[in-house]
């Protein structure tokens, strides 16, 4: 527990990312530490040939080491073993083929590029509207959701992360519509919104998605929710885990998920 909250981090890298900067079993240690029940490690598998990082993940080496921690830490920690897919749309063939011979505990689909182009990069912005830029990114991440590949969308609004730096603070009113439209297809495919407390420490100011999106989700009747630090290493695993978890106490989300083999299940989030 932490402060009270059943405490889950299902967004967490490893060196078996390429940016990684701890071990698992490191991770491990720390979530012990600060009293996690489960831990999911959400590795990046890249599919983008001209990535230059796109061979770096190895999925046996990763399945070892989830396998040793499994046991070191037995009865400490519920250790689970995650995916962060890099989605693109034109890629969307081949992210399915591999998860069919690669199993996972949970999928979380993530856009950092659209159109082959990292989103927020002077070269997306070129030619487009701020409002534009970010209607293509959200259009994106429904691509992602409508894909049917995915169990959690990862760090909804990341595109802040370069935008409000350069462009100012984050007006989220002109997507409302939009947004709504694509809760409406999480809910019904059953796939979970992340609360995503790296915006906090990413210069954002808020987490992914935004307060005002959180309280829409749940206004749109959305109780799927997971929570996530996106930490690569072991100071920020739970990063403002419990005002995270407060914020969706505040809007009536008060159950987290978690996933084995593919399969959610739903942990009260206060007072268990």
């Amino acid at each position: 527990m932490i402060d009270g909250f059943y405490a889950v981090d299902f967004q967490v890298h490893s060196f078996c990312s390429h940016d990684g900067k701890a071990s698992i079993r490191d991770q491990c240690l720390r979530a012990v530490e600060i009293g996690l029940e489960e831990i999911g490690f959400s590795e990046h598998k890249d599919f983008d040939p001209a990535d230059p990082v796109v061979d770096y993940f190895d999925y046996e080496r990763y399945r070892r080491e989830i396998e040793k921690a499994r046991e070191e830490f037995s009865g400490a920690l519920m250790i689970r073993m995650g995916v962060e897919i890099d989605y693109q749309r034109w890629f969307e063939d081949k992210i399915a083929v591999y998860l069919q011979q690669h199993p996972f505990d949970f999928v979380i689909g993530s856009v950092h590029y659209v159109d082959r182009v990292p989103i927020m990069s002077d070269a997306y912005l070129r030619d487009r509207s701020v409002v534009e830029a970010y209607r293509l990114y959200f259009q994106a991440v429904h691509d992602s959701v409508r894909s049917g590949l995915i169990d959690i969308v990862g760090h909804l609004e990341y595109a802040n992360r370069r935008a409000v730096p350069r462009l100012g603070p984050y007006d989220p009113s002109p997507y409302r519509d939009q947004i709504m439209m694509l809760y409406e297809e999480m809910i019904r495919r059953g796939v979970a919104l992340e609360i995503n407390t790296a915006g906090l420490r990413q210069g954002v100011g808020h987490t992914y998605p935004c307060e005002e999106h959180i309280r829409l989700y749940a206004e749109c009747g959305g109780r799927n929710l997971s929570l996530g630090s996106d930490s690569h290493r072991p100071e920020d695993l739970a990063d403002s885990y419990s005002l995270a978890a407060s914020l969706a106490v505040k809007h009536g989300l008060t159950e987290v998920s978690v996933w084995e083999n593919r399969v959610r299940r739903s942990r009260t989030l206060q007072g268990a």
